[in-house]
Order: C-alpha cells, then sequence, then structure tokens
C-alpha cells in the first residue's frame, strides 16, 4: 500500500476575526472571547490584601518597577501588610545588597531570585518570632528595564513573588518574564505596578487554583501593553504543577502568544535562546513528528546557512505548533498538545507553541526582539494556503499587507518539495498559482525571498493529511518507517 504522512502544517483561514499581537486572545467584532472579567479593580486588591493581618512582608523593586509598593501605599492599611520597601536603582547599591550577575547584567532570573532570597531571610530573621504563629510571610521582587530616553531597547522584566501558602511552610515561589509595549516609559510603570499587584495577589489567592491564578495576572490591563512568555512555579504550594503544563498555560490563558520549551523541558527565552542566533521555524502539528519534518530541518538549516553566510551552528530550530484555531473553538487540547511538546523535546529540539495564525505575524514578534533575519522552512503545498486569498479574510489589506508585514524583516521561506497524491513531485521551479498572484510570486522568488530546497525521492511520502494518524489508530505497522526511533518508542509508551 502506498505510505503517507501526517499535514506537516496546520492552518485555516479566519472570517472578521483576527489573533491581536501581543495577547492570543481571539478579538471579534464584539470584542475579546472568553475574556474573564477582574475581580477587582487594583486599589481594591491591594486594600484587601492590606486589611489581612496574619501576611507581612517586604518589597524589593530594581530599575523601572517602582510603582509596586505605590498601589499598597495609596490603598490604605499599609503599616500592617509592608514591613519594608526598598528600591536600590543604583547599580553600585544593587550589587552591594544582592551581588553582582556573572553575566553582568541586571535584568536577569539569577538577580531576581537572589532579591527574593535575600529578603525573604531578613523577613524571617527579623520578624518573625515577635508575630502571631499563624502568619504568613512574603517578598515580592522586580527588576525591570523599561523605555529609555532616546534609545532603541528590549523593555522587560522579571518579577517574583516568594511566599508561605500555610503558617509555617517553606517558601513557594512564582516568577514572571514579562515584556512591555507601552510607548512611554510612564505608561510601562503603570503597567508593571499593575502586574505586581495582580502577582502578589494571585500567589495568595489563588496558589490551589493555577490556571485561574494566571489568568488573574493580567486583570485590569489592556491587551497589548504586556506579553508574559514565562512563569515558573516552584515549591510546596505547586508540588503537583507539571512545568510544561504551566507553559502552555501562558498561550491558553492570554498571557502571551509565544512560548518556547527547549530540551530538558523548562521554558525558554528568545532573548536567551535566540542571542547572536538566526531563528529556523518548522510549522506543524506533529501528529507525530516524521523523518520528512527531520529532513525538513536538516535541509532547511544547510540551505539558510548557505543563503546567509552563516555557520549552521548560528541557527536555532524551533518546531512551532499554533493553537489559534483551537483558541478560537474554544477547544482545550493541552494534554495532546503536551505529549507532543515532550515528543519533539526528546529528539533534542525546541518545541514552540503560539497562538499567530499568520505567518508574518511570527515575523513581527522576533522582529520585536530584534531578530530580523528569520528562515521558515515549509512544504510547498503550504504555499497553496500562503497565496489564497480566503487565509487573509478580515485583514484590511488582505495579502498585499501580509506579504509586506512579513518581509519587511529579512525573512525567507525555505519550500521542501511535495509528492501530491498522484505521484507528482511540486517544487518551487513548477508550482502553479492563479495569474493574478504569479508575478508576486516570481517576485519573492527572483529575490530569494522564497526559496526551493532539494529532497530525495525515497524520502517523498503522499502529502495526505492526518493519514499517518490514521495509519497508528487503525495498528497498521507501516508507520514505524515514518518516524524516528524515539517517537517510535514514545507512541508505543504513551498508547498513541
Amino acid at each position: 500500500m502506498g505510505r503517507a504522512v501526517a499535514v506537516v502544517v496546520y492552518l485555516v483561514p479566519v472570517r472578521n476575526n483576527e489573533i491581536q499581537p501581543h495577547s492570543n486572545r481571539m478579538v471579534t467584532m464584539n470584542g475579546p472571547l472568553n475574556a474573564r472579567e477582574p475581580r477587582a479593580t487594583t486599589g481594591q486588591k491591594a486594600l484587601e490584601f492590606n486589611l489581612d493581618p496574619l501576611v507581612y512582608g517586604s518589597l524589593a523593586e530594581i530599575g523601572a518597577g517602582q510603582e509596586v509598593a505605590r498601589h499598597f501605599f495609596q490603598a490604605g492599611g499599609a503599616s500592617g501588610t509592608i514591613a519594608k520597601t526598598t528600591s536600590a536603582y543604583d547599580m553600585r547599591f544593587s550589587d552591594a545588597i544582592y551581588g553582582s550577575d556573572a553575566t553582568g547584567r541586571y535584568v536577569t532570573r539569577g538577580r531576581l531570585l537572589r532579591m527574593l532570597d535575600h529578603e525573604f531571610g531578613l523577613i524571617i530573621e527579623r520578624v518573625a518570632d515577635n508575630r502571631p504563629p499563624e502568619s504568613r510571610y512574603f517578598v515580592f521582587a522586580d527588576t525591570v528595564a523599561a523605555r529609555r530616553f532616546g534609545a532603541e531597547s528590549e523593555d522587560h522584566g522579571w518579577l517574583g513573588m516568594q511566599f508561605q501558602h500555610a503558617p509555617g511552610a517553606a517558601p513557594s515561589r512564582v516568577v514572571i518574564h514579562v515584556g512591555m509595549f507601552d510607548p512611554t516609559n510612564q505608561d510601562q510603570q503603570e503597567a508593571l505596578g499593575v502586574l505586581g499587584v495582580n502577582l502578589i495577589d494571585a500567589a495568595f489567592r489563588y496558589h490551589d487554583n493555577t490556571e485561574r491564578m494566571m489568568e488573574s495576572l493580567i486583570e485590569n490591563l489592556a491587551w497589548g501593553r504586556v506579553e508574559i512568555d514565562a512563569v515558573e512555579l516552584d515549591g510546596p504550594a505547586f508540588e503537583a504543577v507539571d512545568r510544561r503544563a504551566i507553559g502552555l498555560r501562558v498561550v491558553s490563558s492570554s498571557l502571551g502568544p509565544v512560548v518556547i520549551f527547549g530540551p530538558d523541558g523548562r521554558v525558554a527565552l528568545p532573548a536567551d535562546l535566540l542571542y547572536k542566533k538566526v531563528p529556523l521555524l518548522l510549522r506543524g502539528s506533529f501528529r507525530p513528528f516524521t523523518n520528512v519534518h527531520a529532513d525538513m530541518i536538516t535541509r532547511g538549516k544547510a540551505a539558510l546557512a548557505a543563503e546567509l553566510d552563516i555557520s549552521p551552528d548560528e541557527i536555532a530550530v524551533l518546531c512551532e505548533m499554533n493553537i489559534a484555531r483551537h483558541l478560537y473553538e474554544g477547544v482545550d487540547e493541552m494534554s495532546d498538545l503536551q505529549a507532543r511538546v515532550e515528543m519533539i523535546n526528546e529528539l533534542g529540539l525546541h518545541a514552540m507553541v503560539t497562538s499567530h495564525l499568520r505567518f508574518f505575524r511570527l515575523a513581527e514578534h522576533f522582529h520585536r526582539h530584534a531578530l530580523r533575519r528569520i528562515g521558515f522552512v515549509l512544504s510547498v503545498a503550504d504555499l497553496d494556503v500562503i497565496f489564497d486569498d480566503a487565509y487573509y479574510e478580515g485583514l484590511d489589506g488582505g495579502m498585499l499587507q501580509a506579504m509586506a508585514r512579513l518581509f519587511a524583516s529579512d525573512s525567507k521561506l525555505l519550500a521542501y518539495p511535495n509528492l501530491s497524491a498522484t505521484g507528482t513531485v511540486r517544487t518551487v521551479d513548477n508550482f502553479e498559482l492563479p495569474e493574478a498572484y504569479a508575478h508576486l510570486f516570481r517576485h519573492l522568488v527572483v529575490n530569494r525571498r522564497i526559496m526551493g530546497l532539494e529532497a530525495d525521492s525515497g524520502t517523498l511520502v503522499p502529502f495526505v493529511p492526518d493519514a499517518l494518524g490514521a495509519q497508528i489508530a487503525a495498528g497498521d505497522p507501516g508507520w514505524k518507517n515514518l518516524v524516528p526511533p524515539s517517537v517510535q518508542a514514545r507512541i508505543g509508551e504513551l498508547k498513541l
């Protein structure tokens, strides 16, 4: 019987809807879908917290994130809740208190963790013996670089909460990394103040309901102001929480549109992973990862390195799975998605989960991280979708606007040959599309924005969506010849 492989890319047109930048909420003519109303305003949250006689702690803020303490003091009653606030704005003072960072940077996860440990130790040492035994102690800390006057910068920060979820318990910890997109320093500081209050409130109120806790982080913030791309939960309050599941909730809970998992299963930040590297994205459903996917990566990486005259080691491969359709339809398939992320990680690859439906949104995401050179490796069959007007319905400028935004950065589409059901090998050279867009396509090919990849004829299999999944479900052993050995083992282990 003929062999078949699962679909490499899963794209669907949307009608009058668009996944907005900096947010994974599906927005329609009537506003965000499934948006939860905030429980309280920022001031109300701060006041409720101040009126709890059994919580007590400190706030330590470095750089631009000095607005959080203000909310608690303005709300009233802070003297019963806040032991002290610290603002080490000068780098030398910061180093003297918390130690210098080996990277020479100040907005780092390591510095935040040192701040939390240092301040929490002081709270226990200085006040624990004089407080009611039912007290629970906490430290909130942040280290932030906001927009600077007259300078281009990546505006981001680390925020953390170290707290006792029960009296006498060992401390637990919530750490987040946030990007900021307001146009002014003042607006960014205001957003950070709201986010910080949300984090403090959420840690105490929802530590036993992590989904609600993560949703509440962006309450009272309009979409587009901040983007969270990493959430870490540690300690006895979160013993049963799976770190990959929490990472996936970043995308599914309207915190941010992108999360990346390294081979170790931990969330990887673009700023660290892609430092002095060029991202190469392979978009697919990966149900499951196949030998064709592996060949696409190998050939795409080699072609991009040659085109840019760089070493293949300077290219970071990301296997990207898009969940925009599931967000729009309200489908929660986190367990299935998590299994695919784990499968990709076990291959030593980075898995990237996004809510960006269209390719130009991905290009814009990396552009915001000062990454202009981007490679997309895709099947020639995917070009049918990219050059389909229906894919851009709801976008004012249609296909031309999308192409302009996709290639505003130095993006390249690397198209892998596709074997049709009739046995014809489709390549960039024989790809056909309506005459209205033929000249646009040729322009992009001549200017090497779309490049064709080669492939051995023995590697290609008929491009039939979901056929491999059906073959596995039917118990046909032929599927084992189409996937890497580790994927075979994983599918058997999980009885997929």
